[in-house]
Parts: structure tokens; C-alpha cells; sequence
């Protein structure tokens, strides 16, 4: 299962979703969330209500993503009712704001006894998650994906966007994505016309070790995509290192000059294994 791109769309506008599923990201997000006023929050709440007994809805639910609100709000727990009578459940939930596993296990219980396939992605954006992120993830083992809320973290201590702020979330997210084995999607990248500062700034995160990003506008799909996809050359030198780490009988060995560890191998055969199938470069 892909996660190199989540593509947010707010629920007040669903007219979007098709023009957000063109643009082809691994996922699209429904946002009950920020993207919504808290004067919509009730009105956005029925349409999506509505949406998901659509022939569209079920025809790519398989994409679809839905962030609630926090379920410390009332708005949260109006969400997961009104989500009780769905006929069909996005295949992904994105819970906002976590901070403790109880709200993701809580969840994933109600989950388990609707009999529903939906999966599970919990949000780190509050100085109280990240302080916790290894205690959090060490309480579950039912979680798809971590995604770290860059702008609501650095809001809340004060700090900005540049690449020296979010170290620290940023580091703290990929441990405990690393601690639970699930993938880690990286923050937004605000400055919609710098296409230049998105591509650095994803490449940045594709060498941290996040799996993607999440992207705000259908014009940053692409360029995400391509950041957090293998190369020809990649995926064929990870190829050729497998088979010669299979040729060597064990242990570290030579190859092409350099010597390869366990920690190498385990990269070339991550990228050899990956499900992605699209390559950019």
C-alpha cells in the first residue's frame, strides 16, 4: 500500500474529488478537520454523509481518506456517530491532534466491531503527541500510517516552517513510525507557487525515511509523487546489490567497490519489495 501522497480536500467542497483523484495521489483526504469553519462544520458533516452513498464514493473508496475532528471536540464525536450510519466506510480514517493510544484504540475497537476493512492513520501535531510519540505507538499495533502536522506543531510552540523547526517533529515522527513498522507522511508545503522549495523540501523527507507527504493542492501531487518514487537506476542497483548479496553466502561483502552491510541490504530490498509501481525519473 501506497502513502507517497494525501492530497486534503475539504468536505465543504466535494466537487473537488474528482479533479483531486486526476491528479492521481495515493490518497485523497476529506477534511471535516481545518478545512472547514466551524460554522460549516454541521452542514460539511451531512454532505459527506451524503457522498458516501454515491456510486462515485464506492467506485473509488479504495483512495479515500476522511479526517474527523479530534475527538476531545465535540465536532469529533459528532463525526464518528454520523460515520455509524455510513453504508460504506472510506477505506482510511485520519485521526487528528493524537495524543495518547487510548484515542486510537478506542477507535480501532469500533472499527473491529463493525466489521469494517478501514484503516487507521494518526496524526502527531500537538507538543504533547510528539513529546509522546514513542509512549503512543508502543500502546498500539493497529495503526496504517503516521503523519506528522508540521504547520498546527510549530503554531502551537511558536516556531516556523523552515527545515531547522521542524527538525525535531519531524525526527520524532519517523521514530515512532519506525517503532510501529507503518510509513510516515510528512507535513505541508505552504508556498503553493514555489514548485522549486516543494521539490527540495520533499527530497528531504524521501532521505529522512518518510514513505510521503501531504500535499494541499492538486499541483503538488505530481512533484510529491516523483520525490517519493524509486529511479530506473535506483530500483536497478537495488536489483543487482539483492542478488549479488545472494551470490555472497552471508554476512558483509563487496560490492561495486563499497562494502555492503546488513542496513544497506535492507534498503535495496525494501525498494525491490516495494508495491510501487509507478517511476518517475
Amino acid at each position: 500500500m501506497n502513502f507517497r501522497s494525501m492530497l486534503f480536500t475539504p468536505a465543504k467542497r466535494l466537487d473537488r474529488i474528482d479533479k483531486a483523484l486526476a491528479a492521481c495521489p495515493d490518497w485523497v483526504a476529506i477534511d471535516l478537520e481545518d478545512g472547514v469553519g466551524l460554522e460549516d462544520k454541521d452542514a460539511a458533516r451531512a454532505a459527506v454523509g451524503e457522498f458516501a452513498t454515491t456510486p462515485s464514493f464506492e467506485k473509488n473508496v479504495a483512495r479515500l481518506a476522511l479526517r474527523i475532528n479530534t475527538l476531545a471536540t465535540a465536532h469529533g464525536l459528532k463525526d464518528m456517530a454520523a460515520l455509524l450510519n455510513w453504508p460504506t466506510w472510506p477505506k482510511l480514517l485520519i485521526l487528528p491532534k493524537i495524543e495518547s493510544a487510548t484515542q486510537i484504540n478506542q477507535i480501532a475497537a469500533l472499527i473491529r466491531e463493525r466489521n469494517e476493512k478501514t484503516l487507521i492513520m494518526a496524526t502527531l501535531e500537538t507538543a504533547k503527541g510528539i513529546a509522546r510519540a514513542d509512549r503512543i505507538v508502543e500502546g498500539i499495533n493497529n495503526i496504517a500510517a503516521i503523519g506528522y502536522g508540521s504547520a498546527d506543531h510549530m503554531a502551537e510552540v511558536g516556531g516556523t516552517m523552515t527545515t531547522a523547526s521542524l527538525a525535531l517533529g519531524r525526527a520524532s515522527v519517523l521514530n515512532a513510525a519506525a517503532i510501529a513498522g507503518v510509513p510516515a507522511l510528512d507535513g505541508v508545503w505552504a508556498d503553493l507557487r514555489d514548485e522549486k522549495g516543494l521539490s527540495t523540501d520533499a527530497n528531504l523527507g524521501q532521505e529522512m525515511g518518510f514513505a510521503g507527504k501531504i500535499a494541499i493542492h492538486p499541483a503538488q501531487v505530481a512533484l510529491i509523487n516523483e520525490a517519493f518514487s524509486p529511479s530506473k537506476q535506483d530500483l536497478a542497483d537495488a536489483h543487482a546489490l539483492v542478488d549479488a548479496a545472494s551470490r555472497s553466502g552471508g554476512g558483509a561483502f563487496s560490492f561495486r567497490g563499497k562494502m555492503v552491510d546488513p542496513p544497506l541490504l535492507a534498503r535495496a530490498l525494501r525498494l525491490t519489495q516495494s508495491e510501487r509501481s509507478e517511476v518517475y525519473k
